[in-house]
């Protein structure tokens, strides 16, 4: 049938009205909408007169398409035989109505022009598949009119609220629940609606799956340590693993016996052979997580049970051995295999005994150290610290961390160790992880003065921009040095049960001083570039995770103020830091403060989902 003015056409699965017929065909569209086509581009439905638009599927007879399938059977129809058969006539409306039976209905599939019947079996299972669609359709129906009432079974609904979740968890583009309610598409939304209708608890944090952190502790087995290897017995001598409270695996500890100073590290690179199933699973992890609610370590438990330092009355080490002159100079450096005694104790507990040996005699050794990175450019940051801990009762601890003398020490002895070990490891062309970093622009000598270390010093502004201005450090098997810090060299050797590069490292040292090969550079490097590809989902996790925590915090107490200070400006807008909360936030300034001027912030908003704050400047103090 070729097409003539006033005929029905098909145009893209649309009835189209041929309105001129000439080289071009001119056709209306439903709505009123005329396009020029060629006639390729259509199929002929009826030879017309066709009514208008509105009326085409009014006052048709009713179809009786089941019938005409049983006559059909292994028959080929052509459109309008099927319309006959099904409508009883052959008219513009029966013509684009048997056009809709064609993939829409159980009998029949193909086109205008290749119609198939259905045999029994298809049709069968096609009103089953059919019905089990409408059925779930209505599921979803219900479901959602319980879901915008607020009364959901988590367990029963979980396989509609995955939809939700999955998107709030960014594994998904979209939410077809948040589609049907009429909400915006977001991340941030679908967690919203999750807390808004109990699908989640209000401090479900989704930030570690986000970023797809193991959040399963490790549970395979180590192994035991070799009973072969020939160990220093430093047993006489009492150390000390130094931590903050409620620590779980004390990794190093420190002594002094009046010529010697030791950095003992727990010799966990002799229960992790290089390849093996236990060091490639340290290697996916990158390292332990430390979340508020949390700790994931990096090894399974057994790990620290059996290596923690103080954990037993021995534990096998890795010691780093310095002699000391009178004068405070690191005379001798040695690496040892040991077995030492070591005594725990808390930051606390230690700051009480400075006044006492051995403490006194490391914090001596320590403070000279620190002097030395101080002349050599190494740049300090004092801003105030907090620890965030969330109890088994879900209350949230917001803690202080001040600045103790004992933990200064401890920080300076284990630089201390890594230098150290990073030169002897370059001296003997042994590969490790060597950290970093290049000199800040703007840096200068002596970058850090004595005040600027003293506890309550209150110089917020300097030490925000000083941080601003440092350059990021980076891991690498080249050495370098670490500007920051002050140190021609650095390697981070002191944490292996907690950081893989410290892993590596301690292996690449034991391995030379058992007269062993160590990895090549190619070995070292992947495991390096397994870490660095690891580690910023490690940090932000944990970085994410602590903000969400505080503004959990602060949720708890809606009518909160506190103290805080302008570190930097942009117009009318300020940049404060919260001491109490260790919180940095932007505020609108509706008030002239100075940088460094203080002022009391007061609450307006804590938007968990969008992990934002919102302050305003209660009062101005100076």
């Amino acid at each position: 049938m070729k097409p003539t003015k006033d005929s029905l056409v098909l145009y893209k699965q649309t009835p189209a009205l041929v309105s001129a017929a000439g080289v071009k065909l001119d056709i209306l569209l439903p709505g009123g909408k005329t396009r020029s086509v060629r006639e390729k581009d259509i199929f002929p439905l009826h030879p017309g007169p066709v009514p208008r638009f509105p009326e085409l599927e009014k006052g048709a007879p009713e179809g009786q398409p089941e019938e005409a399938w049983e006559l059909l059977q292994g028959e080929s129809p052509s459109l309008q035989e099927l319309a006959e058969l099904v409508y009883g006539e052959y008219s513009p409306s029966t013509s684009w109505l048997a056009f809709k039976l064609l993939n829409r209905s159980p009998w029949f599939r193909g086109t205008p022009d290749a119609i198939e019947v259905a045999d029994i079996e298809t049709v069968t299972a096609r009103i089953k598949s059919d019905q089990e669609k409408a059925n779930a359709e209505q599921r979803w129906e219900d479901f959602l009119g319980r879901f915008q009432q607020g009364n959901i079974d988590r367990e029963a609904d979980e396989p509609y609220l995955r939809d939700l979740e999955m998107y709030a968890l960014g594994r998904s583009k979209g939410s077809r629940i948040l589609k049907a309610i009429g909400k915006t598409q977001s991340p941030e939304n679908a967690h919203r609606v999750m807390i808004a209708k109990g699908v989640k608890d209000p401090e479900w944090n989704p930030h570690p799956i986000r970023l797809d952190v193991p959040l399963d502790i490790p549970d395979y087995s180590l192994g035991e340590m070799s009973d072969d290897e020939e160990r220093l017995n430093l047993t006489g001598i009492e150390a000390f693993a130094i931590d903050d409270e409620g620590n779980q695996d004390p990794d190093d500890a420190v002594t002094w016996d009046g010529t010697r100073f030791w950095v003992h590290v727990a010799d966990v690179s002799g229960l992790i052979p290089v390849g093996s199933d236990a060091d490639e699973a340290a290697r996916e992890r990158a390292g332990s997580l430390y979340l508020p609610e949390l700790t994931v370590p990096m090894l399974p438990p057994e790990a620290a049970a059996k290596l923690g330092l103080g954990l037993h009355e021995t534990s096998p080490a890795l010691s780093y051995s310095f002699e000391i002159d009178d004068g405070g100079e690191l005379k001798d450096f040695s690496i040892h295999l040991t077995r030492v005694r070591v005594t725990r104790l808390t930051y606390r507990e230690a700051d009480k005994r400075m006044g006492e040996e051995p403490f006194a005699g490391m914090k001596k050794i320590t403070d000279a150290f620190r002097s030395r990175r101080k002349a050599a450019g190494a740049v300090s940051i004092n801003l105030p610290e907090v620890k965030i801990r969330v109890d088994g009762e879900g209350e949230i601890h917001i803690t202080s961390l001040p600045e103790l003398a004992s933990r200064k020490m401890v920080t300076e002895a284990m630089l201390m160790a890594g230098s150290q070990a990073a030169l002897w490891c370059l001296d003997k062309d042994i590969p490790v992880p060597f950290a970093v970093q290049e000199r800040s622009d703007d840096a200068v000598d002596g970058a850090v003065d004595d005040a600027a270390d003293e506890p309550g010093k209150d110089d917020y502004v300097a030490q925000f921009n000083r941080r601003k201005g440092m350059k990021r450090s980076r891991t690498t098997l080249e050495c370098s040095p670490h500007a920051g810090l002050g140190l021609k060299a650095y390697t981070r050797i002191t944490s292996p049960l907690r950081r893989y590069p410290d892993l590596i490292a301690s292996r690449q040292i034991r391995s030379f001083i058992l007269g062993r090969k160590p990895e090549d550079k190619e070995s070292v490097l992947a495991g390096l570039a397994a870490f660095e590809s690891r580690t910023g989902s490690l940090v932000q996790s944990e970085r994410r995770s602590n903000l969400f925590w505080k503004l959990q915090w602060l949720k708890r107490r809606p009518d909160w103020s506190g103290e805080a200070v302008l570190v930097d400006r942009r117009e009318r807008q300020g940049f404060f830091l919260i001491p109490e909360i260790a919180m940095e936030t932007r505020v609108a300034l509706k008030k002239d403060v100075k940088p460094g001027g203080r002022v009391i912030l007061k609450l307006k908003e804590a938007d968990i989902a969008e992990s934002t704050v919102l302050f305003i400047i209660q009062e101005v103090l100076d």
